[in-house]
Parts: C-alpha cells; sequence; structure tokens
C-alpha cells in the first residue's frame, strides 16, 4: 500500500490481486505476537538491574550503550519480520475524512514532539554514547524539565499517540493490531519502570507522579 503515492509502501501491504486477499491471517498474528515478545523481553528485561549484572555491565560505562545497540537490533527484527493480519485494505490519504485526517495528524504531531523532544534534550541519556550518563559515579537525581515537566514518560506517550494516530488516519486492523501491541507492551513495561524508579527515589517520586501524569 503506498497511500502517499511516493513509492513507499506502508505495513498494509496489499495483495496485488484484491480477488484473493487475506481478511485474516493467524499465522501471522501469532508470528507479530512472537515479534513483540521479542522486542519486550530486550527492551524491558534488559534495562533490570538483575539482568545488567548477569551480562556483565551494571556500573559499566558501556552499560548504556550496549543496551543502545541491542534495541536497535530488536527494533530491526521487529520492523522487518512484520507480516499484514490483513491484505484487504487499502488506505487511500485523499479519501480520509477532514474530521479524522485532522485529529490523526494532531495525534502524530503531539507524539513526534514528545518523543523526539526526549531525544533532543537528553541524547546521552537516550543513546548512551557520550556525557556523564556513562559515568557509573554520577548522581542518580529526577528530572523535571520539559519534556518530563508535562509527562513522566514522553518517549513511551509519544509513541502512543503516534501508533494510535495512524489508526484514527487508516482505520486498518494492520494499525490497530500494531498500536494494540505497542499499549500492551508499554503499559507493561511502564509498571515495571516504576517500581524501580519508586525503590530508587522514594518519596520524591511519588510527589513527582502526583503532580506530573504518566502520558497526557
Amino acid at each position: 500500500n503506498d497511500p502517499l503515492g511516493v513509492g513507499v509502501a506502508t505495513m498494509d501491504a496489499v495483495s496485488k490481486d484484491p480477488m484473493h486477499c487475506t481478511g485474516f491471517d493467524t499465522v501471522a498474528l501469532v508470528r507479530n505476537m512472537a515479534i513483540f515478545a521479542i522486542w519486550g523481553l530486550q527492551h524491558s528485561g534488559m534495562a533490570r538491574p538483575i539482568v545488567k549484572e548477569m551480562i556483565g555491565t551494571l556500573g559499566l560505562v558501556e552499560e548504556r550503550g550496549v543496551f543502545a545497540c541491542c534495541a536497535i537490533a530488536a527494533w530491526a527484527v521487529l520492523i522487518f519480520a512484520w507480516k499484514p493480519i490483513e491484505t484487504c485494505t487499502v488506505w487511500h490519504v485523499e479519501q480520509t475524512p477532514v474530521y479524522r485526517t485532522a485529529i490523526g495528524l494532531a495525534m502524530v504531531a503531539w507524539g513526534l514532539t514528545t518523543s523526539l523532544g526526549i531525544m533532543y534534550m537528553l541524547p546521552d541519556h537516550v543513546y548512551g554514547v557520550a556525557g556523564e550518563y556513562n559515568d557509573p559515579s554520577r548522581e542518580k537525581k529526577l528530572i523535571y524539565s520539559w519534556p518530563y515537566s508535562m509527562i513522566r514518560h514522553p518517549a513511551s506517550g509519544g509513541w502512543l499517540f503516534l501508533a494510535w494516530g495512524f489508526v484514527v488516519l487508516s482505520m486498518s486492523l494492520n494499525h490497530a493490531f500494531w498500536a494494540t501491541g505497542w499499549t500492551a507492551y508499554i503499559l507493561l513495561g511502564t509498571l515495571l519502570e516504576e517500581q524501580g524508579l519508586r525503590a530508587e527515589f522514594g518519596p520524591a517520586y511519588d510527589h513527582y507522579s502526583q503532580q506530573v501524569p504518566a502520558f497526557c
């Protein structure tokens, strides 16, 4: 499917023969669920101190860099191993109602603002390639500057708005499953992350969480 007409296909790969398209592919569904599980195990598992200790990166300068490289590999698997669940729906941008276009684009814009905001404000934290984040002796402290002054989890919240924004735009089963998978992973991952943050920062994080929403 090339909704913009520029030669770039989306996740809604459409069958060349509309008379023999797939309405629902159970094998693709199971495959995609397994791919999401791989991503979740890497991204949430490698963030846990016990796993860092097992692989020997806990407290080392290389800790964040190793995590970032593994995350990129897991992301590549998620993207390139994905298979459409159905191949009958075609998303035509010019046929999308104005109200859906406005809502969907607003959600996408907000998602980009928050998720890219963290990369701009805290590149060392995101990638772990330089700066004090890689100093094992650094003082750990809560960050209250933007975008953390607006939402506690800007990357996760932004990605949710991006994913569901495209669902609003396309009304596609494939996009809906993609967004649902990300929602399940993010909610579970956030529960684990916040447990660690509360254990690390105590009442300070409790007070912060009362003042600032998690996602929006």
